[in-house]
């Protein structure tokens, strides 16, 4: 058993890399970060089964907007090197949200100096920066809203109250990294959604990522022929029946509810626990209760670990 635990965690951290620096997540005693413990944003981010299954959603998400893609597209290696994407985005939420102070904060002017350099014009003629604040409240409130919505699918429902509080804790993150008027409570993102959609579309661009994600050796395990291919569309559909329904049929990933219901929700209903089984309190987690002094998590209320 133990053997099987450890080939399904070196293929994951293959992928997401591994976040147990204790220079990020450990440090000065007592020191709460950017959330700190008691935060709902520890509560959802500590179920790192939730955070995985809300990847492919939240980066399809992202690149809905025109521009974020033209920016990845023209200027990122994704297709050359997929797993530095999957690590580094992971990386920074997981640092954001659970690493010290010093090590939130210094990651976040690491990526904004990396955004000054990104700006051009899109194959329309529109000219993007990537340090533009509408991109970059697009680029941070699709990640959490996902990850929302995949912790109440994957784990339990959150209160309203909760709900609201996890926007407000990311929208600090955001703010710092240089976003502008973050949705805070789930009426403004409800909004906020709404007004950004007449932006959003699938251009060819975004279509060249989709068939990315059809090749991408970002899965734990690769089938022979055609299988593969099959696989990687199946756990990209599983993943996008997160996404609301306009993304869903906007982007091809729309299914009947009977269909998701009896075909994806099944993937996400057993690598969910398959996740929890091979980590349990994941490292980042640990180590940061244990630098700011917190509860256990298998310890707390509704605990997210042990379910």
């Amino acid at each position: 058993m133990n053997a099987i635990k450890h080939n399904i965690l070196t293929a994951m951290e293959r992928i997401g890399g591994r976040h147990d620096d204790p220079a990020v997540y450990g440090g000065p005693a007592g020191d709460p970060g950017l959330c700190g413990p008691g935060s709902v944003s520890w509560k959802i981010t500590a179920d790192l089964a939730s955070v995985i299954n809300a990847a492919t959603a939240a980066i399809v998400m992202e690149l809905l907007h025109p521009s974020v893609m033209a920016g990845v597209g023209q200027l990122s290696n994704y297709r050359e090197d997929p797993f530095r994407r999957a690590r580094t985005t992971l990386g920074y939420v997981l640092t954001t949200t659970f690493g010290n102070t010093e090590a939130a904060a210094g990651l976040i002017g690491k990526v904004k100096a990396i955004h000054g350099h990104i700006h051009g014009t899109r194959p329309d003629g529109v000219p993007f920066d990537a340090l533009d604040p509408e991109l970059l409240t697009w680029v941070h409130t699709a990640i959490p809203w996902m990850i929302l919505r995949s912790y109440e699918r994957n784990n339990s429902p959150l209160t309203p109250g909760e709900r609201d509080r996890y926007l407000a804790e990311q929208a600090v993150i955001g703010r710092l990294g240089g976003a502008g008027d973050i949705p805070e409570t789930m009426a403004e993102l409800a909004d906020y959604v709404e007004a950004m959609r007449p932006r959003l579309a699938v251009t060819e661009q975004t279509l060249e990522f989709f068939e990315f994600l059809m090749t991408a050796p970002l899965l734990p395990i690769r089938a022979p022929g055609p299988l593969d291919r099959a696989l990687h569309a199946y756990v990209a559909h599983a993943g996008m029946s997160l996404a609301p329904e306009w993304a869903r049929r906007l982007t091809g990933y729309h299914h009947a509810p009977l269909t998701d219901a009896l075909i994806f929700a099944p993937y996400l209903r057993t690598s969910t626990p398959l996740t929890r089984w091979v980590v349990g309190e994941p490292p980042y987690a640990g180590q940061a209760r244990l630098r700011a002094g917190a509860t256990p998590v298998a310890e707390q209320p509704l605990a997210i670990i042990s379910r």
